[in-house]
Parts: structure tokens; C-alpha cells; sequence
């Protein structure tokens, strides 16, 4: 057995979204041993499509990802629905252990357990999240084309928000939530100049009937009338692996990876949302992609190297 082939499996890869299905399909292509273990709680698991994928018809996140789940299998992957809770060793002799206890020996690991945003602690809001309450305007800015939206914040990157989504509609509002507004003079008056007004009341609730928004009861009980609310509080990685691991991170918290999306620990790779931005489907596949095809070139034998 060469060095740095552990006893189990060539590959694990951590997390069973699109990053992580698309490393292990690719991984089976070059007949990788490779294990998939999946929690089956994706980021965008409430949205009502995957837009902008190429090839594709905005498919439901479940619909991609049962396709790219069987593409992977039928390549030869092995997918668990299981969560990994510790890792441990080195290059060549990773040891991973999951909630049910499972241990498995692996010569590389994928990350790719992507992030978890956090959600407006607003009554209605998770009832309408994914169809019409959004965090991401890449994703979902080209559907509220022509409506009124609102966004949900009170400071710059929430302005940069708002004044994004014009590339679509000119009927935006900023919702503060009752928050102290931290946006410059010059930011309040590039809002005002570009229309976009700023509502100061905390928002009660999303109010809607029949499963879409109509708009949000604000304090003191007036209501604008919206099609659409979009924000973007934050967010965290799903699980703390990387952290386990050593892997370094940039300023904002991302897994910092190379042109071959290794981490900063030998024989570990990353691949998907944790890397950072742009945190789109299309995005996480491709680097899903190129970490497997790293981790497989790492796997051939030294003699097979010119």
C-alpha cells in the first residue's frame, strides 16, 4: 500500500450538496474509493429553485440533488446520511467519526458542509422563506423583477443590498427594524437619491394569504404592501471541522484554499460556500470539480510522476 493511502477509503467528502456531490461523481469517474456523508440539511433546501444553473430549468435544490446523488452513486460513490462529528490524523491517515459512531479511515478529505444563514427572528418570515422571503439577490433578484421589495436592514451592506436589487426594480424600501440606522450621510443620500425609502418601525410580521406575501405589519400598525423581502443577517458554517482540523481562514470567517482548492492542511480540500463568495450552486459544483480532481492527481503513485 503506498504511503499515504489509509486503510477505508481514498476520499470522504463532508457534506452531500452540490460541492460535495460533484467531487464525489468526479472522484468515482477516476474509480476513487469515495464516501459521501450527507446531514440532508442544505442551505438552500427552501428555496423554490436553483436559478441560473446551466443546463438546467431551475430544478428544486431536492431535484438537483437527488440527480447529482445519482450520478455519484452510479460512478461508484457510497452515500451515508450521516453527520461527522470529530477528525482527526494526518495526510494518508485521516480518521473520521460520525454521530452514529461509524469510524472511517481515509487517505483525503472534501469539505464541503457548506453555511447556515441566519433567519429574521420575525413572525411569517420562515413561512415564506424561499418563495418570497430571500438572502441571496444573485439567486433570486432576477424573480422580483418589476415588484415591490423590501430588505431587511439597517446598515451599509444592507443599503449596498437595496441598491443592487434596482437592477431589477425601482420600488425598494429599507426596512430597519427598529435598529439604529448605521449608514454615513453619503450613504443615506445615494438611497435617497435612488428612491429607496427607509421605514424606522420594527416589523411586526410578513403578512400575506393563500402562501404569498403581501407585505409587513410594522410597529404602530401601518403595513407596506411588498411582493418580496430580501436580507442578509449573516451567517455560520454548519459544522466547526475545519477549525478541528487547523485549516486557516481569512478575515470573514472562509476556508482559505489554493488554485487546487486545498486548505491550508495537506490533504484537505474545500470546496463550496465555506470558501467564500459567490455563493451559488454553479459556483460550489465547480470547485467541488476542481477539488477532485486535485485530490486524485495528490493519490497517483510516485512512480506514475514525471
Amino acid at each position: 500500500m503506498p504511503a499515504d493511502r489509509a486503510a477505508g477509503t481514498d476520499v470522504v467528502v463532508v457534506g452531500g450538496g452540490p460541492a460535495g456531490l460533484s467531487a464525489a461523481l468526479w472522484l468515482g469517474r477516476y474509480d476513487r474509493s469515495v464516501r459521501v456523508y450527507d446531514a440532508g440539511t442544505g442551505r438552500n433546501q427552501p428555496a423554490g429553485g436553483v436559478h441560473g444553473y446551466p443546463g438546467l430549468r431551475d430544478p428544486t435544490p431536492a431535484q438537483l440533488r437527488s440527480e447529482l446523488r445519482g450520478q455519484a452513486g452510479e460512478a461508484g460513490a457510497t452515500i451515508v446520511t450521516d453527520n461527522v462529528a470529530r477528525v482527526e490524523g494526518e495526510k494518508g491517515r485521516f480518521l473520521l467519526t460520525t454521530d452514529s459512531d461509524e469510524q472511517i479511515a481515509c487517505a483525503r478529505i472534501v469539505l464541503a458542509y457548506g453555511l447556515r444563514d441566519y433567519i429574521p427572528a420575525i413572525p411569517g418570515f420562515e413561512e415564506h422563506y424561499g418563495r418570497a422571503v430571500f438572502h441571496c439577490p444573485d439567486c433570486d433578484g432576477p424573480t422580483v423583477r418589476g415588484r415591490s421589495v423590501g430588505v431587511l436592514g439597517w446598515d451599509r451592506p444592507a443599503a449596498a443590498l437595496a441598491l443592487f436589487l434596482l437592477n431589477w426594480t425601482q420600488d425598494v424600501t429599507l426596512l430597519a427594524h427598529g435598529c439604529r440606522i448605521e449608514i454615513d450621510d453619503r450613504g443615506l443620500d445615494t438611497l435617497s437619491s435612488a428612491g429607496i425609502a427607509i421605514r424606522p418601525e420594527p416589523v411586526e410580521r410578513a403578512v400575506g394569504s393563500g402562501g404569498a406575501l403581501g407585505g409587513v405589519r410594522l410597529e404602530g400598525g401601518d403595513r407596506v404592501e411588498l411582493s418580496a423581502i430580501f436580507f442578509h443577517l449573516g451567517y455560520e458554517p454548519r459544522c466547526e471541522l475545519a477549525n478541528t482540523l487547523g485549516c486557516a481562514l481569512d478575515e470573514q470567517g472562509a476556508i482559505i484554499v489554493d488554485r487546487g482548492q486545498e486548505t491550508s492542511v495537506q490533504g484537505v480540500y474545500a470546496a463550496g460556500d465555506i470558501t467564500g463568495p459567490p455563493h451559488l450552486a454553479i459556483a460550489a459544483a465547480a470547485e467541488g470539480v476542481r477539488a477532485a480532481l486535485t485530490a486524485h492527481r495528490s493519490l497517483l503513485p510516485q512512480h506514475l510522476h514525471l
